[in-house]
C-alpha cells in the first residue's frame, strides 16, 4: 500500500514537473537539442514559456529566471493553514498543485538554511504548520472516506494525492465493514 501511494505522489511530481512557466532569459543561449525536446534559443531580457524542469535547470546555470516562482507564496499558504486548522470542520477546496508547490517552497528553505543557519527556524516554522495542514486534512479525509454515505462532491475538494489516501481507506473501510459482520463462516 505505500508503494501504491509513493507512486501515485511520484506521478502527481512528474505531472507538474512537466507543467509549464515562463521564464525570462538572463543571457543569450543557443537552442540545445535532446531525443524529442529542443530547448531555446533564448535571448536576454525576452519571456519565453518552457516545462517547469528544464526553467529549474537552466535557472541554476544562470540561463533563465522564472517570472513567477512554482512554490507556494508565504500568504497563500498561511491562508490555507488557517482555513484548514481552524474550528470549521469542513473540508476546503485546495488547488491540484498544492502539495508540489509546497515540496518546492519546503525545499527552498532547506537550501536557503544550509548556507544560513539563521533561516533554520523559519524553516522548522512551515514545517510544522505544513504537518498541521497535512494533519487535519487526513483526519477529515479518513471520516470522509470511512463514511457510508460517501457523496461524489467530496472528491471536488481533494487535491490528486488526497484522492489515493480517500480511495485506499474508503476501499478498506468498506471491506472491513462487509468482513465484520459477516454471519457463517
Amino acid at each position: 500500500m505505500s508503494e501504491e501511494v509513493r507512486r501515485a505522489i511520484s506521478d502527481m511530481e512528474f505531472e507538474f514537473s512537466n507543467s509549464r512557466v515562463r521564464v525570462e532569459a538572463e543571457c543569450d543561449f543557443e537552442a540545445l537539442e535532446l531525443p524529442g525536446l529542443k530547448i531555446g534559443p533564448f535571448s536576454r531580457g525576452e519571456r519565453y514559456t518552457i516545462h517547469l524542469w528544464v526553467a529549474e535547470e537552466l535557472e541554476k546555470k544562470g540561463v533563465v529566471k522564472m517570472v513567477e516562482r512554482p512554490e507556494l507564496s508565504d500568504e497563500e499558504f498561511m491562508r490555507y493553514h488557517k482555513r484548514e486548522t481552524g474550528l470549521s470542520g469542513g473540508l476546503f477546496e485546495l488547488p491540484a498543485d498544492f502539495y508540489p508547490r509546497l515540496r518546492r517552497k519546503l525545499a527552498r528553505l532547506e537550501e536557503e538554511a544550509g548556507r544560513n543557519p539563521s533561516s533554520l527556524q523559519e524553516l522548522e516554522r512551515l514545517r510544522a504548520r505544513a504537518q498541521d495542514v497535512v494533519n487535519a486534512r487526513l483526519k477529515k479525509i479518513v471520516s470522509l472516506a470511512s463514511s457510508v454515505a460517501k457523496s461524489p462532491m467530496t472528491r471536488r475538494y481533494l487535491t490528486p494525492e488526497e484522492e489515493v489516501i480517500f480511495d485506499l481507506v474508503g476501499d478498506l473501510a468498506d471491506a472491513w465493514r462487509g468482513e465484520v459482520i459477516k454471519v457463517g463462516r
